[in-house]
């Protein structure tokens, strides 16, 4: 037995045996069930009035921990606020709700409550904490820098400020300054294992090649040391050794995550991606099931899991499997947001237009009406400001605490509570601005159709709820480029420059404007535009470095192409276009073993994406290395089998060298692929192959049915899949 097929026996008897316990769990409860039943003839115990426990603030906070842990965002949130009620003396919950208000994207929320609690407890450590860290995410790392320096005024050797801190100076570039900090992190709290992985990820960015692999990996090492069985850690560490292609070394830290902790979700997800990516999607399939088998009832490791396995089976265009899983995640949160635009944007790829319609409704009306937000599990996150008290109760509040009574707190007046559960229950659903990813897919998918009327309504719709929206100048900037109003696009791009309430929004009108100025000749202006966007927003995002990459392409600029190539999938080194574009670019430099490493890695990360395949193999044929071609033809074709240009290309390979039979196979095979993925180029090829073999009626049969495809509204062009624009709030590479 090796390595993986231990470690998968390993894992299986783990979740038998945790079924087993949880069977066993379950008996008592349902006999005391039974036992409560009123018995034949008797009437029903009359109704207990269900008063709510007291609880301590210790146990709150427990609780919360769990379920963040679980990845319930909103309930956290929810029992958050509950805690600011019934403890108003305790600053760690105010602390908590802001940080799950900005984790849920909602930072001027988190700001609200920030700043409302400083206000009654200046310099405390704990709110000076996430007021750092949601400046950042706001953009504000001169505002992040203030709160973090107040912070360390305070405690100067707090490992949790300087994480922080360090993880704002990473993500702005400046490397040294993180490094100093990370470094004071671990001096101050030596098994600080989270701040040994965010270091050992920076190295790994810092510096491409062996340098940078060999820093990151001291780095992981040293924080091992610390903290052996520090599951997170292993975890990332393996996510390192996946993405540099380790493939051993990533299995035997996976095995060790998960035998320490067989209920880690990230470790379950980086497996079965790791069992994915050597081809092995049976087993893939086999250790997500595992991992769901794992999880109790409710949306955290289910949605994680399910989501991550749907969109695995996205990628290699297995539609049919995705909508499954969309439909089982569905079951444990009906309406988590991510899933639910996921689903209605592949069923508009797949051509369901009233399904992905019914989808975006769906998704529209949970954020609009119920207030469930991109980064909840599905449910409801009420916003619930805190209320402000009256000065002499917060008078007195204070004298309490300095009495000694800080860690416990009395029960709330039954004055004071109703009123909570009345302002919870009258607070606002959501936040206007929660719509705007959905309307902005929305339009997206319009765009697709060609219904530019309905992509207006839309726009329309996000321009009144947030009028500088990135994606909204974005998208508005191309839809001008593309009616011929340049200036008008240019004043898009340039009003989307000012985004501050996204990264990637902002990234994308760098990237309009310095596209629009190439095409007016204005090559030194775009340039200059380029690294305007590099210096502005960091992190940047590998789609931004590749664009760049092209663009120096095109100005015969090869030393700086193939740096920002290679910024780009060091970036992200899942960022399978750039990996196709890199391997293009070596290919005519004639650097044929640079070429090739790339098709490798790009490949590796996505099997399912046709077009690597088909460059790598149309290389490795004009090099005259036809075993090997046929050898990655083979597996390309395992990998995508709709892709009629991938069994087209193999068939005029063997035509070439001369196995007729082979190829006429091969062109039947490429013929069989459903109807929305026909390919009119391959009746064209195999109609001039016949011709070639004396076979006119085949010929001529061929070419008509190559003439139909052509002419046949969406069919014949449809042989790799429709290229999506990024909607508003996600991540595009």
């Amino acid at each position: 037995m090796d390595g993986a097929d231990s470690l998968f026996a390993f894992l299986s008897s783990h979740v038998a045996q945790a079924a087993a316990a949880r069977q066993e769990g379950s008996a008592p409860e349902d006999q005391q069930q039974q036992e409560q039943q009123p018995q034949d003839g008797q009437p029903p115990p009359p109704p207990q009035q269900q008063a709510r426990p007291s609880r301590t603030a210790a146990q709150l906070q427990h609780h919360i921990r769990r379920l963040k842990r679980s990845g319930r965002l909103a309930a956290a949130l929810r029992l958050s606020y509950e805690g600011m009620d019934e403890h108003p003396r305790m600053r760690c919950f105010v602390a908590s709700a802001a940080s799950l208000e900005a984790k849920l994207g909602r930072r001027e929320a988190a700001l609200a409550l920030l700043d409302e609690g400083l206000a009654r407890w200046p310099g405390n450590v704990a709110l000076l904490l996430p007021l750092g860290r949601t400046r950042a995410a706001l953009g504000d790392r001169a505002g992040a820098r203030e709160a973090f320096r107040a912070a360390l005024a305070a405690e100067p050797d707090n490992a949790y400020i300087l994480h922080a801190w360090g993880m704002v100076e990473a993500a702005a570039g400046d490397v040294a300054a993180a490094r100093s900090l990370f470094r004071s992190a671990v001096k101050a709290e030596p098994d600080m294992a989270a701040t040994y992985t965010a270091w050992a990820r920076m190295e790994a960015t810092a510096r491409w090649g062996p340098a940078g692999e060999e820093a990151a990996r001291r780095v992981f090492d040293e924080g091992h040391r610390a903290d052996p069985s520090h599951v997170p850690l292993l975890h990332a560490w393996a996510t390192f050794e996946l993405n540099h292609d380790k493939q051993s070394a990533a299995r035997r830290l996976l095995e060790r995550a998960l035998e320490l902790d067989p209920h880690h979700v990230p470790s379950w997800m980086a497996l079965g991606q790791l069992e994915w990516r050597q081809g092995n999607a049976g087993r893939a399939r086999e250790v997500f099931e595992l991992g769901l088998a794992l999880g109790g009832r409710g949306a955290g490791m289910q949605v994680s899991l399910l989501s991550a396995l749907a969109e695995l089976e996205l990628r290699m265009k297995n539609v049919k499997r995705a909508r499954d899983l969309f439909e089982r995640l569905r079951q444990f949160a009906p309406q988590h947001v991510p899933a639910l635009l996921s689903a209605a944007q592949m069923e508009h790829r797949a051509g369901n237009a009233a399904r992905a319609a019914r989808l975006y409704d769906e998704v529209q009306a949970a954020v609009e009406q119920q207030g469930v937000v991109r980064g909840s599990e599905g449910t409801a996150a009420v916003i619930l400001r805190p209320r402000r008290r009256p000065r002499a109760a917060a008078v007195g509040a204070e004298a309490q605490a300095e009495d000694g009574t800080r860690a416990a707190s009395a029960p709330a007046e039954p004055s004071e509570a109703a009123p909570a559960a009345a302002a919870a229950a009258a607070a606002p659903a959501g936040p206007p601005g929660a719509v705007v990813p959905v309307l902005h897919a929305r339009a997206q998918a319009a765009l697709r159709d060609g219904d530019v009327e309905a992509a207006e309504r839309w726009l329309a719709s996000v321009e009144a709820l947030e009028p500088g929206n990135g994606y909204l100048c974005h998208t508005r900037g191309l839809l001008c480029q593309r009616e011929g109003q340049v200036e008008a696009a240019e004043d898009w791009f340039r009003r989307g420059l000012r985004c501050r309430g996204s990264r990637d929004g902002a990234l994308l009108c760098f990237e309009g404007l310095a596209e629009l100025l190439a095409f007016k000749g204005l090559k030194d202006e775009a340039r200059a535009v380029w690294r305007a966007g590099m210096a502005a927003v960091q992190p940047l995002t590998s789609r931004y470095l590749r664009q760049a990459a092209l663009f120096e392409k095109k100005e015969r600029n090869w030393a700086a192409a193939a740096a920002l190539f290679s910024d780009a999938v060091r970036r992200d080194p899942q960022d399978y276009r750039s990996w196709l574009q890199w391997a293009v670019f070596e290919r005519r430099q004639r650097n044929f073993e640079a070429a090739e490493r790339c098709f490798q890695q790009g490949t590796a990360v996505a099997p399912g994406y046709p077009y690597l395949w088909y460059a790598y193999a149309t290389m490795l044929i004009a090099l005259k290395r036809l075993p090997e071609a046929r050898a990655v033809l083979q597996t390309a074709t395992r990998n995508c089998p709709r892709s009629a240009p991938l069994w087209m290309e193999w068939a005029l390979m063997e035509a070439a060298a001369g196995d007729v039979e082979a190829a006429r196979r091969l062109f039947t095979r490429g013929s069989e692929v459903p109807p929305t993925y026909q390919h009119a180029p391959l009746y064209q090829a195999w109609a001039d192959f016949e011709r070639q073999q004396g076979d006119e009626a085949a010929a001529q049969r061929l070419a008509l049915q190559a003439e139909e495809l052509s002419q046949a509204p969406g069919r014949g062009r449809r042989a790799y899949g429709s290229r999506m624009q990024p909607a508003a709030g996600t991540t595009t590479a």
